[in-house]
């Protein structure tokens, strides 16, 4: 036998109702029929402008230039050291411009802080130790262009930085990302 208490629970609200075809936010689809996953869309535009399978689209590494050339293997592309230098450069010019307070174009303007009187001396060496690091690393990529005469700093600025697909550049962003990656070590 149920108890009073358990014969309102069952009556309160809506029953549920089962087995039928719903939208991506779960409300019941008025045309009658299942709609394809949200990231649909985003996968099958992410493929056409990359130029890759919906499958391979899924992969994050899909979401970059070279990213994507990563993917197609050392034969076609880049290799996985090449790869990882060349975001490990991302990364370091990304605090670069955090400690030099570069604008940065993701953050808002009303988010922008002035500097104050009261920085501490942790974040001060952090930054001095970060604008060393990218002047190291941007001497080294500078040597290297001096000795070898190919255009390093074009390769890097387009298809590393910006992302840009510029198919002329490959054997110079393959010699960028060597070079980058005998830097940070990998």
């Amino acid at each position: 036998m149920t108890s009073k208490a358990e014969k309102l629970k069952q009556k309160r609200g809506r029953r549920k109702v089962i087995n039928v075809a719903r939208e991506p936010n779960g409300r019941i689809s008025r045309s009658g029929r299942a709609h394809a996953p949200a990231d649909s869309v985003a996968l099958k535009a992410r493929a056409s402008r990359m130029g890759v399978t919906v499958e391979e689209a899924r992969d994050p590494r899909a979401a970059t230039y070279i990213g994507t050339l990563n993917m197609l293997g050392k034969r076609d592309g880049l290799s996985d050291d090449q790869y990882e230098g060349a975001v490990r450069f991302l990364e370091l010019r990304q605090s670069y411009m955090m400690a030099i307070k570069a604008p940065d174009g993701e953050r808002d303007k009303s988010e922008r802080s002035t500097p104050s009187q009261t920085i501490s001396e942790d974040y001060e060496k952090w930054c001095k130790a970060v604008i060393a690091r990218y002047d190291d690393c941007r001497k080294t990529i500078q040597t290297a262009q001096n000795e070898l005469r190919q255009n390093l700093w074009a390769a890097l600025d387009f298809c590393v930085i910006k992302g840009e697909r510029q198919h002329h550049m490959l054997g110079d962003l393959r010699v960028v990302c060597n070079v980058l990656a005998r830097f940070f070590g990998v």
